[in-house]
């Protein structure tokens, strides 16, 4: 097992201080957003300054900061997963919390930080201050002027970097970091290593959901699954899909599966299964081939 190498439960009641609905933002000049390269944005929902601070869609920043982002419509909050981090804002609000992620859990304890531009929605898209997340991240921002650029710089994060072999075996509550394609048994989804091992046999491990959810306190797996998946990927099943996966590991009776919640599950589309080891250069079976 890879412990600590560099790179890039239950939903828990979280909130800060309700703030009134942000009216639809205006638009006081365009700006660009540069991490590695220059992010692409749809027509229409392009980063904007206002009132001197660059705001930017939610999902393009937190994506490009390699984060998951969680959005609650009944209350207007977002929840955006960091390995060891969570952010907690709402549309209109002034205030964002900001939660470390350990020992299974989300702390009990909040850094509250207070925003110079509120999140809000424009174009039908929701927007947050560039710097405030990045910053709450630990990426560093810079501005250049000539181009209107602002430059993410991310500051490496210690992770626990595994297989999914290796995930089987570890404690409960282990934090971790793994890669591995999505796959389905029986209607129920796990994640399985992208080779295979001596034997010919793949690793796997199942995801488990919590029991209570933002949805009702009693949701079904298959329920609470597919509107995860749909939320993240666009889809009810995402079977064949390669993913980095970060969160805890939980102990079943029987084994252990990996936690998927909206409040300590980070999870990140890759491509799916084939075109992914092709790109890689990789041996392997088509994805198609197997019977899954």
């Amino acid at each position: 097992m890879k412990k600590f190498s560099r790179i890039g439960s239950c939903l828990i009641s979280i909130s800060v201080l309700l703030g009134s609905v942000m009216m639809p933002a205006f638009a006081t000049g365009d700006a660009n957003v540069v991490i590695g390269k220059k992010l692409s944005f749809e027509e229409g929902n392009t980063p904007f300054i206002y009132e001197e601070r660059t705001m930017i869609p939610l999902r393009a920043v937190s994506e490009a900061l390699d984060s998951t982002v969680f959005w609650f419509s009944e209350t207007s909050k977002i929840q955006i997963v960091n390995y060891d981090t969570l952010l907690v804002l709402q549309i209109g609000n002034g205030s964002m919390a900001k939660y470390k992620i350990e020992n299974g859990e989300v702390s009990s304890n909040a850094q509250i930080i207070e925003l110079e531009v509120v999140p809000m929605i424009h174009n039908d898209r929701t927007y947050v201050p560039l710097r405030a997340i990045s910053e709450a991240f630990d990426a560093s921002i810079n501005w250049d002027n000539p181009t209107r650029s602002a430059i993410i710089i991310p500051n490496d994060k210690d992770t626990n970097d595994v297989s999914v072999s290796d995930m089987t075996g570890l404690p409960n509550a282990t934090l971790c970091s793994v890669y591995g394609v999505i796959c389905n048994e029986n209607g129920k989804y796990y994640l399985r290593s992208l080779t295979e091992n001596a034997v010919g046999d793949y690793a796997k491990i199942f995801f488990c959901t919590p029991k209570e959810t933002s949805i009702s306190d009693d949701t079904k797996y298959d329920e609470y699954v597919s509107q995860y998946w749909t939320e993240q990927f666009g889809t009810e099943n995402p079977t064949g899909m390669v993913v980095r996966y970060t969160g805890f590991t939980v102990a079943i009776e029987g084994g252990t599966c990996a936690s998927l919640d909206k409040t300590t599950t980070g999870i990140k589309s890759l491509g799916y299964y084939d075109d992914y080891m092709k790109s890689l250069g990789l041996d392997f079976v088509p994805f198609s081939s197997l019977n899954m």
